[in-house]
């Protein structure tokens, strides 16, 4: 429904279910997903799949999503869209996130609905002004 483009997305967390949720959701909106549970896996299989967006956690067991979120942009995929996620949400992260170049901060848990939304916004290369942290 609202994949215009066969758009690939990568799920980097190391929360099982979370990887899960968030590919079943995208994949059900037509878009192409690959899943990552660590920031090595995550950042190897970034440049391999070469994704339009990237859901990213913040804390994973062997680094920081921040810290990772500024490899992703300084990699050759910089125009990809990163989506951090986090359950530890704080306002010093979330405006961390949107210096290194966030495109959306969503808190967990979020509304797995927006999440396609948030991909066509993404993809058509609209800046999110949303920090969701309902």
């Amino acid at each position: 429904m609202y994949a215009m483009t066969s758009a690939k997305v990568l799920i980097i967390d190391d929360e099982h279910m979370i990887r899960w949720s968030v590919a079943q959701t995208l994949r059900a909106a037509g878009y192409e997903v690959a899943l990552a549970e660590t920031a090595v896996e995550g950042l190897a299989l970034f440049r391999e799949f070469q994704p339009a967006v990237v859901f990213l956690d913040v804390r994973l067991p062997d680094g920081n999503g921040l810290a990772m979120l500024q490899s992703v942009k300084n990699d050759r995929g910089r125009d990809a869209a990163v989506v951090v996620m986090t359950a530890y949400e704080d306002v010093c992260s979330a405006a961390e996130a949107r210096r290194r170049g966030a495109f959306a901060y969503l808190k967990k848990p979020f509304d797995f609905d927006e999440l396609p939304l948030i991909v066509a916004e993404a993809v058509g290369g609209r800046q999110s002004n949303k920090q969701r942290c309902d």
